[in-house]
């Protein structure tokens, strides 16, 4: 299935935000995180990409929270993470 990378992202963020299935959450959350990694290498390095860089960065920042507060893991390290 072929999707435009700079919705994927968007689209599996929005289905973790609303998931109250635990292990679908878990499932979830990992591949948003995945798929924002992989289109932050698509725009990188450029800088006419910098509000969906911003909105990308807000959106780990989500991510995060819900894999401590609703699964009760560990953030992500910072390092595995984009600066």
């Amino acid at each position: 299935m072929s999707h435009d990378s700079s919705l994927h992202w968007k689209e599996i963020f929005m289905q973790a935000a609303n998931e109250s299935n635990r292990e679908k959450l878990k499932n979830l959350v990992r591949e948003a995180e995945l798929a924002i990694f992989r289109r932050r290498e698509e725009l990188w390095p450029s800088s006419d990409s910098r509000e969906e860089l911003s909105t990308m960065a807000v959106a780990m920042a989500a991510l995060r929270s819900i894999r401590v507060n609703e699964l009760g893991r560990e953030p992500v390290s910072d390092s595995a993470e984009f600066s």
